[in-house]
C-alpha cells in the first residue's frame, strides 16, 4: 500500500514517526526534488536580475541624453568577447554531455565536467583581460556603465557556477574513494550526486544562454 505522502504534489516527504522516536534519515528522492526545484527558482531569480540590465541598455539607448549614449571610441574588443562567449558555450555543452553520461551510468562523466570548469574559468579570465585592453571605464557614458556592470556581475555568476560544478566532480571522486555511510541526515547520500549534477548542469546551461544574450546585446547591437 502506497504511503499517503507519496501522492502529495511535491512528492515524498520524511515519513512521520511517533513522538519520542528518532527521526529516520531523509529519503534521497526528497533531497533530489529539493535540488531540482531550487535550480529552477535560481534560474528564475537570475532572469529577473539580468532583465534589469537589458532594460537599462535599451532605455538609455533610446533616450540618448545629449547624444552621450556611446560617444567617442567606446568599443569592446570583439576578438576577446567572441573568445569569451565561445568558452562559455563550449563549457555548457561539455556540462550537458557530462550530465547525460551520468544518467547513462557512465563513470567517465567527471572528465567532461572538469573540462567545463576549465573553459568556464577561461571565459572569466578572457573577460578580465578585456577590461585591461578596453579604453573606457564605467564612468565614460551610459553604454560604458551598462557594459562594465553587466559583464562584471555576469562573471561573478559564472564563477559561482563553476565552483558549484567543481564541487560535483570533487564529491564524485571522494565518493569513489570513500562511499558515504547510509546512516545520517540523508539516507544513501551517494544517490544525491546525480540530481545535484543535474541541477548544476541545468543552471549552467541557462546561464550560458544568458551569456549569449549578453554578447549579442553588448557586442553586436
Amino acid at each position: 500500500m502506497a504511503s499517503p505522502s507519496e501522492g502529495l504534489p511535491l512528492g515524498r516527504t520524511v515519513p512521520p514517526v511517533p513522538a519520542g522516536v528518532e527521526i529516520p534519515p531523509e529519503p534521497p528522492d526528497v533531497g533530489a526534488r529539493a535540488l531540482s526545484v531550487a535550480s529552477r527558482l535560481l534560474a528564475g531569480a537570475t532572469t529577473f536580475f539580468f532583465l534589469a540590465f537589458i532594460f537599462a541598455y535599451f532605455y538609455l539607448r533610446s533616450i540618448n541624453v545629449e547624444h552621450l549614449w556611446r560617444h567617442g571610441h567606446i568599443d569592446p574588443n570583439q576578438a576577446l568577447g567572441g573568445a569569451m562567449i565561445g568558452c562559455v558555450v563550449l563549457s555548457a555543452i561539455l556540462a550537458i554531455v557530462s550530465g547525460r553520461q551520468m544518467k547513462a551510468g557512465s563513470r567517465s562523466w567527471p572528465a567532461p565536467a572538469a573540462g567545463a570548469v576549465v573553459l568556464g574559468l577561461a571565459a572569466v579570465a578572457l573577460q578580465c583581460i578585456e577590461y585591461t585592453r578596453q579604453h573606457f571605464g564605467p564612468t565614460d557614458g551610459a553604454y560604458a556603465s551598462v557594459f562594465c556592470a553587466w559583464t562584471a556581475l555576469y562573471l561573478i555568476a559564472v564563477l559561482g557556477t563553476m565552483y558549484w560544478l567543481e564541487t560535483q566532480v570533487a564529491t564524485e571522486l571522494r565518493a569513489r574513494r570513500e562511499p558515504a555511510p547510509t546512516s545520517g541526515d540523508i539516507g544513501r547520500a551517494d544517490e544525491l550526486i546525480a540530481p545535484a549534477l543535474d541541477a548544476t548542469v541545468f543552471y549552467w546551461a541557462f546561464l550560458a544562454a544568458i551569456g549569449v544574450v549578453t554578447y549579442v546585446v553588448l557586442y553586436l547591437l
